[in-house]
């Protein structure tokens, strides 16, 4: 008796997520993926996106230029953008989508931008610094390079030119397909992280959403079109089972089991 009764406290204890202390109240608190700032073609007030967090009730979203000093600690260091938006002002309470802001604060230029998840009083660690550039140019968007590659000229990535280059395959499987992967001379292709997918998209479009006049060929656009990223779903407990991807029928980010099988499209270049 004494046994099951102990079983079902730490149970209980992990149901609350405590960490430290038994109060049920200290919760460990995860880290937060910057997914995109949409519009930084189009506009200079663009809207940030990233992964929600388990547990956070608020959020502390920091743009900085790239010719400041960027850390992650908790200082007065000189920025854009430093705000704290609540879960239900960035519209990720539910966890189902991303969150995502749209200050009106303009940012010219090469800048990035980082997230700090928080619980009440209790932080995360500073996510990882998404650089973005805002810069008016007549350079077209795409370059068919006439090897089976296509480099996406804002952000210097390569892309397969071909978005079915592979049949569909589960997280890990799509992973090594494209770590696997020799084209136009190069074997060093990877799957793309969220950001890097969502940097494709172009929210005013569907079937696909994709910028016009666009390369690409064989984009599964239809209702279920969904692309692995290797971003995951940060959850309260062990072990990660979902990943994050998007649907370029209507360019929406959405996440699925890691061993159902989906779409892939190799990338190389980048971080």
């Amino acid at each position: 008796m004494k046994t099951f009764i102990g079983i079902m406290l730490v149970g209980f204890l992990g149901f609350l997520g405590c960490s430290g202390g038994n109060d049920g109240t200290t919760v460990t608190v995860g880290q937060a993926t910057p997914a995109a700032p949409f519009g930084t073609i189009e506009t200079s007030t663009p809207t940030y996106e990233w992964t929600p967090v388990p547990w956070a009730t608020k959020y502390r979203l920091v743009v900085q230029d790239t010719n400041e000093d960027s850390t992650t600690a908790d200082t007065n260091e000189a920025a854009i953008i430093d705000e704290w938006y609540t879960a239900e002002e960035s519209g990720c309470v539910s966890e189902d989508g991303l969150c995502m802001v749209t200050p009106e604060i303009e940012v010219i230029g090469k800048n990035e931008f980082k997230i700090l998840a928080c619980a009440n009083e209790q932080c995360g660690l500073w996510s990882e610094v998404l650089t973005f550039d805002f810069t008016v140019t007549n350079t077209l968007r795409f370059t068919d390079n006439g090897d089976g590659t296509v480099t996406d000229n804002n952000t210097g990535l390569m892309w397969t030119k071909s978005a079915n280059f592979g049949d569909p395959r589960n997280w890990d499987a799509a992973g090594g397909y494209c770590e696997g992967l020799t084209l136009a001379g190069v074997n060093d292709w990877r799957l793309p992280a969220l950001s890097e997918l969502k940097s494709l998209v172009d929210p005013r479009r569907d079937d696909p959403a994709l910028p016009p006049g666009n390369p690409f060929t064989d984009v599964d656009s239809t209702r279920n079109g969904f692309y692995w990223s290797t971003t995951k779903v940060d959850t309260p407990y062990p072990p990660i089972t979902e990943a994050w991807g998007v649907r370029f029928d209507l360019g929406l980010p959405d996440h699925r089991l890691m061993t159902v099988e989906e779409n892939m499209w190799c990338v190389r270049g980048g971080n």
